[in-house]
């Protein structure tokens, strides 16, 4: 009999990396806030802000606890979680009711950020699996260093000065939009691809997604991905910008057959985009198997 091998994979959500189990599902709740489940039963869920987490906002934070969700401080530490103290200032949090431990507050030591995690199980502070992955986490690169964006069944890797504006989980379509100075980048990630190619076929399909109207006749054709870019000339960035379109733009839409996906990037500007950043940001976009 061939063992069980317990597959782990890497999760990135808004500066914050961690692994967990490929059988745990991550589920966008907001932002800064991801739920963990594994056959549809919620495991543990995390949040974090990247501001004002200073003590007085630690203890700030701890009293609305107490007061909305019955949490109170505990008094000592998991000694499984000891090694945490490294990175994070840890503070236990058990039910006013019965005193277990049903959650933490970490404060990292290097960049203040505050996470907070609820746990669903009983004894969940004594599961190996949960262990390994607060082990992980992971709130702040490197100066320089790229973000790790991984969810679902993809990841990219984005400049830190790319920030996070806005996201969408339709049926069957991610949408995550970043804004950099003056440019804007859309991320698209569809399902079930051969269904959608049926009827509508990939460059039309590039062309809804990315909202720009473009020529047929001027769209690159290639064997699993189309393609445009537009470079106008200094009358036509004169005419988008009358009507208060960026006038540069470059846009991908490529099939990944192996995994029934289609995967998008559409880049917009008013002044000409960073050709080898974007392939840079092209080249770290991936769909995987799950």
């Amino acid at each position: 009999m061939t063992p069980f091998i317990n597959r782990w994979r890497s999760i990135g959500w808004n500066g914050l990396t961690l692994s967990c189990p490929e059988k745990w599902e991550a589920i966008v709740s907001g932002k800064r806030h991801l739920l963990f489940e594994e056959d549809f039963s919620p495991i543990f869920e995390l949040r974090w802000q990247t501001d004002g987490s200073s003590k007085s906002s630690a203890d700030s934070l701890l009293r609305r606890l107490e007061k909305k969700a019955g949490l109170c401080r505990q008094g000592a530490i998991c000694p499984a979680w000891l090694p945490l103290e490294k990175v994070y200032e840890v503070i236990p949090l058990a039910a006013e009711e019965n005193g277990e431990q049903k959650g933490a507050l970490l404060t990292c030591r290097h960049c203040e950020t505050s996470l907070l995690l609820y746990f669903f199980h009983t004894h969940a502070v004594q599961d190996l699996d949960l262990q390994e992955v607060l082990s992980s986490l992971n709130c702040h690169n490197r100066k320089g260093q790229d973000t790790l964006w991984a969810i679902q069944d993809f990841r990219i890797l984005l400049p830190p000065s790319y920030q996070f504006s806005s996201y969408s989980f339709a049926a069957g379509l991610t949408r995550l939009t970043f804004h950099h100075s003056g440019l804007t980048m859309h991320l698209c990630r569809l399902a079930q691809a051969s269904l959608r190619l049926q009827t509508t076929p990939l460059a039309d399909l590039m062309v809804l997604l990315s909202g720009i109207s473009v020529p047929k006749e001027e769209i690159a054709h290639h064997l699993q991905f189309v393609y445009h870019s537009n470079h106008p000339s200094i009358f036509q960035q004169i005419l988008t910008r009358l009507r208060r379109n960026p006038p540069f733009h470059r846009m991908i839409l490529r099939h990944h057959p192996e995994h029934d996906r289609l995967s998008g990037l559409f880049f917009e500007d008013k002044k000409p985009i960073p050709e080898n950043q974007v392939n840079s940001i092209l080249n770290s976009y991936e769909i995987f198997s799950l």
